[in-house]
């Protein structure tokens, strides 16, 4: 009597809670609040460089400028293209573009949400109420977690991304009354795509939950769903609108990408930053795992995240955006257990307290994933306003290799960044090549190198003669480099004519010498300069 009385309230429970829908008034609350911290929270981030390096292309686009000729982008055009929609519609309105990119960062992160809670409804797997009950979470991770990550192109992707790994889900499910329609097909190919046009490399993260589904159904039926043809045919058009309308990005900025971005390589970094994070990530997945059962959920996120680790150490920089994707997956896949294991308990109250590590336990799991997005390069409050104090609207310039020293510094003292390239990355980097290649003896490359530099220099010696910028942002730490601008293509003259504003401990603020501001001029922490070779200190 107790078994059947049993069922039917498993039944009952069932039915009355898979038609919860995903915004109930409980949930909507607590979006609405996660939002609201999330707002307050990512201040202490500010625009990312990436970020708004991106929306200063943008801008210089919708002025006029071409982009991979006037302006220099390392990323193919679909990087740009992404944060297009927002900067045009803040122009449009007139005001900043940084707050609808931020707008339309939270709008891809509820766009993904929404469609993946359609796809599972649809499927409908056992664990979907708890699934709909712990939205909450999934979207905390999406926009409180990312940290420094926030708005990237690769945290844009993931969210778009996520309703694709629920299609993989549904159709590895054997018991499944239905198929996936031709439209849900189409819609998450399109949305699962997006992640592939901002890298390429991400398409393995599409392989590998298809081979994993392929082999759990044992046909390769699933392989060739419609959602990867439409992925297929949005790759293949997209190649070839590149090629179209920017020739300039596959024949001169990609082969110098290859030749030379692509050499400098971190990879004890990745596995120090990262590897300890993912392997504990990896344990408590596999102690939540359900013995003898294949969550469908759970397991393509999880092929998602073993994939997710290629490209990070593919790319071997150490960022935190590019192990996000892996990161997101890893605790995903987490959350889907949970929402299995949740499901149990409350449908059949046999699993034992301690059968699953302790909710502490994993809150330090997902702390610990996140601590690397927690460091901040958001400009010094003080440095910022002793520059927009002494300028009004000036032209800015960068000397130094990372970009994170100039952007978004520009835009926070409401500068115009006149530059054609992001930074010097490609002349410091191709000067480090030069040299490491000198002492393995490999004298051709040296010299090769050094033509790339020394081809760098040059045209940013002209640049810089020809736009005579008015603010001058120079990275102190990147000596060598600057000692070599200075000491060999005229920087020291060009500075000359620059004397130095303000300085912190990673900046040096250089304001040109005939430059006037109407009004009072007071500066912050003013350094006085006896030569332009204190540039290089």
């Amino acid at each position: 009597m107790s078994v059947s009385n049993d069922v039917g309230a498993l039944n009952q429970w069932r039915s009355e809670d898979s038609t919860a829908p995903l915004f109930s008034s409980r949930n909507t609350l607590a979006l609405a609040a996660i939002t609201a911290f999330s707002i307050v929270y990512q201040m202490r981030w500010g625009t990312i460089p990436d970020t708004s390096w991106l929306i200063t292309v943008c801008e210089r686009m919708l002025s006029g400028e071409r982009l991979y000729s006037q302006i220099y982008e390392t990323n193919p055009p679909f990087s740009v293209w992404l944060y297009f929609p927002p900067v045009a519609a803040a122009k449009l309105l007139g005001i900043a573009p940084e707050i609808l990119v931020q707008a339309w960062t939270y709008l891809a992160a509820l766009i993904g949400l929404s469609f993946s809670g359609i796809i599972i409804k649809r499927a409908d797997f056992a664990e979907t109420a708890s699934l709909f009950a712990m939205a909450p979470a999934f979207y905390a991770v999406l926009v409180i977690f990312p940290g420094n990550v926030f708005s990237e192109r690769e945290h844009i992707g993931i969210a778009f991304f996520m309703p694709l790994l629920a299609l993989h889900a549904w159709r590895a499910r054997k018991d499944a009354a239905s198929p996936p329609s031709l439209g849900l097909a189409v819609l998450a190919g399109l949305s699962g795509s997006i992640l592939l046009l901002i890298k390429p490399y991400y398409a393995i993260m599409v392989l590998a939950p298809a081979l994993l589904v392929a082999a759990h159904r044992r046909s390769l039926r699933s392989f060739f769903a419609p959602e990867h043809w439409v992925i297929g045919a949005v790759c293949v058009a997209y190649l070839s609108a590149v090629t179209l309308v920017y020739p300039e990005f596959l024949r001169d900025v990609y082969p110098l990408m290859a030749d030379v971005y692509a050499q400098i390589r971190v990879f004890l970094h990745n596995v120090i930053c990262y590897g300890p994070t993912w392997c504990f990530l990896m344990f408590l997945i596999w102690r939540l795992w359900p013995a003898g059962r294949f969550p469908e959920l759970a397991a393509v996120a999880l092929a998602a995240s073993i994939a997710g680790m290629f490209p990070l150490f593919y790319q071997a920089k150490g960022w935190a955006y590019h192990a996000y994707p892996a990161i997101f997956c890893a605790v995903a896949t987490i959350l889907c257990l949970l929402a299995l294991l949740r499901n149990q308990r409350r449908s059949t109250r046999l699993l034992p307290p301690m059968a699953a590590p302790s909710r502490a336990l994993m809150l330090i799991g997902v702390a610990i994933a996140f601590i690397p997005n927690w460091s901040t390069q958001k400009p010094d409050p003080a440095l910022a306003a002793a520059i927009r104090t002494a300028t009004d609207r000036p032209t800015v310039a960068l000397i130094g290799s990372d970009m994170a020293a100039g952007h978004p510094l520009d835009r926070v003292i409401d500068g115009r960044y006149v530059s054609t390239h992001v930074s010097d990355w490609l002349g410091a980097f191709s000067l480090y090549l030069s040299r490491r290649a000198t002492v393995s003896g490999d004298t051709a490359e040296a010299t090769r190198y050094q033509a790339i530099m020394v081809r760098y220099a040059e045209s940013k010696r002209e640049e810089f003669e020809r736009l005579r910028p008015d603010v001058v942002i120079v990275q102190k730490g990147d000596t060598y480099w600057i000692s070599q601008l200075i000491e060999h293509f005229g920087f020291g003259a060009i500075l000359a004519h620059y004397r130095v504003l303000v300085e912190d401990n990673t900046l040096r603020i250089y304001l040109r010498e005939d430059y006037v501001r109407p009004g009072p001029l007071t500066v912050g922490r003013v350094t006085s300069v006896s030569s332009p070779a204190s540039a290089s200190d």
